[in-house]
């Protein structure tokens, strides 16, 4: 368990805090491209601060929420050719955030050197990023996800609005012991299967096998130049000289890659919204053939007509007990009363309050990913570890950042599951290092 202030420096993510600094030279996604459109702003928060985005044509824009004038929202500014410009009194921001014409001013050309916060923001993957690092020599490059240059009939996302502090949804997808557990109407034992499969499709009760039934995985966990990889290695149902291997990869500081079934592939973004708000970006993608779409949104529970509500956070959130099918459970149709491999990690996450207090809680085995991550984490926040300098973020890449799983003897290496190409970035630079 951590201490109170410790906990406090791994989920503090606003200006000031210890996080705030390392955490801001990296890329999130803030919105769907869909969500915005031409000459048009929609208003996004990340580590605590809030930014207009607006589309001109092919161009993108951001700068900070207010207006430096009085304070009005630039939400409701107009977009014009030469920026933002507040419908109160005129003033045109730049998309550099200069203030360019102050028009109630009997002075022409603007406030010669006043700015406001206009953050880094690109459009890809049909998503639009913003990286806020103010020193743009300190940001990290844009992320080399194989996923980006797919056709878009091999990339679904899902996403979803929280209201927790991003580490403990973050800490869900590292956390394979749940899985057997919270997701076992989703995830079954499978004897014919050597690696995960899908064995059933059907929206919701997709089914995904998996060759063992063991509950008590044992974690192992190899520090990597870009954040760590960990194996859940369970015992194999038929072969006792053999374990199941389950690899997860942790990208620094936000990314997760799990793989799901054949060809089938994730990539989990949490973003830090603020202390008590978090969004997730779920990407289903194959690299070799189209996904059933709908299939996958069904899975995942988040379908945004229908799941969602107008801010993007999960309607049955806002029910008594989380709208808990208590009646299912009963009968033994539903183990955690409700469907959806994405809503029950956003129910349970958010069932613990915005800010988990790990001070009450009780570590074991089966969380060493989880611990190994706060250490991590609590190193940049003391200024302990490379991974808190802008060094480490402009020589940042995530092209081995991969998820693997299958059978392997019970006496071999699981990190053999890996090429040595994909393991000869493991160990060189790692993100706990001091």
């Amino acid at each position: 368990m951590l201490t109170p202030e410790e906990n406090r420096m791994l989920t503090g993510v606003g200006a000031g805090t210890p996080l705030h600094k390392p955490l801001s030279r990296y890329w999130y996604p803030v919105l769907r491209s869909s969500r915005l459109l031409d000459r048009c702003t929609h208003k996004v928060r990340l580590l605590g601060e809030t930014f207009v985005v607006a589309r001109r044509g092919a161009e993108l824009l951001a700068i900070e929420e207010r207006c430096p004038h009085r304070q009005t929202s630039m939400l409701l500014a107009r977009v014009e050719d030469g920026g933002l410009r507040c419908i109160y009194h005129g003033w045109l921001i730049g998309e550099d955030g200069a203030v360019r014409e102050t028009p109630n001013e009997r002075e022409t050309g603007g406030r010669r050197g006043l700015c406001v916060r206009a953050p880094s923001v690109r459009e890809a993957g049909g998503l639009i990023w913003l990286n806020m690092c103010e020193d743009k020599s300190e940001q990290a490059p844009f992320p080399d996800w194989p996923w980006l240059g797919l056709p878009e009939q091999q990339v679904v996302i899902t996403d979803v609005a929280q209201k927790t502090n991003w580490v403990q949804s973050l800490e869900g997808a590292i956390d394979s012991s749940h899985t057997t557990v919270l997701h076992q109407d989703h995830v079954k034992s499978a004897a014919q299967t050597t690696a995960s499969t899908i064995i059933a499709k059907d929206g919701t009760k997709m089914k995904i096998g998996r060759p063992s039934a063991d509950l008590h995985p044992r974690m192992e966990v190899r520090d990597t130049d870009f954040g760590f990889v960990y194996g859940a290695l369970r015992r194999s149902m038929n072969d006792p000289g053999a374990h199941y291997v389950r690899a997860t990869a942790y990208g620094f500081p936000a990314y997760v890659a799990f793989g799901v079934a054949g060809d089938l592939r994730a990539q989990l973004v949490f973003v830090p919204v603020d202390e008590t708000h978090a969004h997730f970006y779920s990407i289903w993608y194959s690299l070799d053939a189209p996904l059933d779409r709908a299939a996958r949104i069904a899975w995942s529970g988040l379908d945004p007509d229908r799941d969602l509500d107008d801010e993007g956070y999960l309607r049955r959130c806002a029910l008594p007990n989380w709208g808990q099918d208590r009646a299912a459970m009963a009968a033994g149709e539903s183990f955690a009363g409700m469907m959806g491999i994405n809503v029950q990690d956003t129910i349970v996450q958010e069932s613990m309050g915005p800010i988990v207090d790990r001070t009450k809680e009780h570590l074991g085995p089966g969380d060493k990913a989880i611990i190994h991550f706060r250490r991590v984490m609590l190193a940049v926040a003391r200024g302990e570890s490379r991974a808190a300098t802008a060094d480490f973020a402009r020589r940042m890449r995530y092209g081995a950042l991969r998820a693997r799983d299958g059978l392997l003897p019970v006496d071999a290496d699981w990190t053999t599951l890996y090429s040595d190409e994909e393991r000869s970035h493991w160990g060189t630079e790692t993100a706990n290092a001091s």
